[in-house]
């Protein structure tokens, strides 16, 4: 099986955006020397908006350049190294501003969708091309969608196409949510690992682009009732690395508490837990390809021991892959 190591590479969108040396750099310090030393190679979804920001904002703010440069240089260590660099795209950054002491986030537009067409295509064009500017020799081709909001694609394909972004990593089978903000239904995606679409990245069709779905776990209420405890018993192992809080998902935390729910396959936090649950459900329903998400900035100590310990007893029976490597077989 190919198993794909993802990560989003971001701050976090609430009150409290956090550090960058806390939720970005120093957890993906600790991540890489994990792959490095195992020989295996990462994706990095880069949250490209928010790296223009701190272009915009870095000549008036000597704390934002030095986000900028440690950023920046991160990224073409990683790249440079072998590791997969790919576009993330969290739009609301076109609408939030450093006021000299912390980040004014607003998030009124969070998907690409709130966006009229102009603007899709101009936000594309830019965010892409600093990408490439940073990996030089790279152009990315494979999207993951903040908060998962890749509906209604209809309204970016047209554009996806013009600029070479052929693949797809935002679903989730089952995964649904509505608030505000943001919202994403896959309760009719297609039970495939990858499958072909056109208009609608839930559905197999005939079409240019390809989707590799987000690995996908049917949780009981019980394992959320234990993590949060945990978070209280041992906060040394199971306190979220990143510093800041994420952006309000209304209703969520109760959900998870009362019902069971599907959600994705990840290293965050406790969730690195049921990793190979994961893999095991997947090699039984005879699936090629199972993408793990995470985030720097959520994951734990305890996270951090569990993928490496997933990583050693995998790492001789299956592929850990990129997309970068998989090119050619997904385009």
């Amino acid at each position: 099986m190919n198993i794909y190591l993802t990560l989003d590479y971001e701050l976090y969108f609430g009150e409290r955006t956090g550090s960058v040396e806390n939720c970005i750099i120093n957890p993906t310090k600790l991540l890489k020397e994990i792959a490095d030393k195992h020989n295996i190679k990462l994706v990095q979804f880069v949250d490209v908006g928010f790296i223009l920001r701190l272009e915009k904002f870095k000549n008036q703010f000597p704390q934002l350049e030095s986000d900028y440069i440690a950023i920046t240089t991160q990224i073409k260590t990683l790249y440079r190294e072998g590791h997969d660099i790919q576009l993330h795209i969290h739009p609301h950054w076109e609408d939030c501003h450093y006021n000299g002491q912390k980040w004014e986030m607003n998030v009124s537009r969070y998907k690409l969708a709130d966006f009229n067409k102009e603007q899709i295509s101009d936000i594309l064009h830019r965010y892409k091309r600093k990408l490439e500017e940073l990996t030089s020799t790279n152009a990315p081709f494979t999207f993951r969608a903040g908060g998962w909001c890749i509906q209604p694609f209809e309204i970016v394909k047209e554009e996806f196409l013009k600029h070479g972004v052929m693949v797809d990593s935002s679903v989730f089978q089952k995964g649904h949510y509505q608030s505000e903000q943001y919202n994403y239904d896959f309760r009719n995606a297609c039970m495939k690992s990858k499958w072909k679409f056109n208009l609608d990245p839930c559905k197999e069709e005939e079409g240019p682009f390809t989707e590799i779905p987000i690995g996908t776990i049917f949780n009981s209420p019980l394992f959320y009732w234990r993590l949060f405890l945990l978070g209280r018993i041992n906060p040394y192992m199971h306190k979220p690395l990143g510093d800041g809080i994420p952006v309000s998902a209304p209703g969520q935390r109760f959900k998870l508490l009362t019902r069971w729910t599907h959600n994705t396959i990840s290293i965050d936090g406790y969730n690195a837990a049921l990793l190979e649950r994961g893999l095991r459900q997947y090699q039984q329903l005879k699936k090629e390809e199972l993408v793990v998400i995470g985030h720097p900035k959520s994951i734990t100590r305890y996270g951090i021991t569990a993928l490496e310990k997933f990583i050693s007893q995998n790492k001789e029976k299956h592929q850990f892959t990129t997309f970068r490597e998989q090119r050619s077989q997904l385009i």
